[in-house]
């Protein structure tokens, strides 16, 4: 990634998770966290990785919750950020944290057969 797109990432990720955790907070999907950002080389893509922690419905209703409010999160992204064009939003659950864990019980689960 070249450093314009890196630098047009990070805002982004700062601006999407202000919008979730303020402006639409209503929609009840407990922590959400932007993971992270990846942009086309256009800038006319933003791919976006969230976790949710404490929410207890499943990760599908969430990211669906989200998606329907795709125009308004766009919306608010065009009057934080000041680019020619908004990109593109594409949402995705990024499960990094559960495979960490669970590669962290098997190796708990290795060591305690050792014993």
């Amino acid at each position: 990634m070249s450093i314009r797109s890196e630098k047009v990432a990070e805002e982004i990720k700062h601006q999407i998770s202000s919008v979730l955790s303020k402006d639409l907070s209503e929609l009840h999907l407990g922590l959400v966290t932007v993971t992270n950002v990846t942009m086309s080389v256009d800038l006319k893509t933003a791919k976006i990785y969230l976790s949710f922690l404490g929410n207890k419905e499943p990760v599908d209703v969430c990211l669906n919750k989200i998606n329907f409010r795709k125009k308004q999160i766009r919306m608010h992204l065009s009057s934080k950020v000041y680019m020619k064009s908004v990109p593109e939003l594409l949402f995705y659950y990024d499960d990094r944290l559960e495979y960490a864990d669970k590669i962290g019980e098997l190796i708990k689960k290795i060591h305690k057969d050792d014993k």
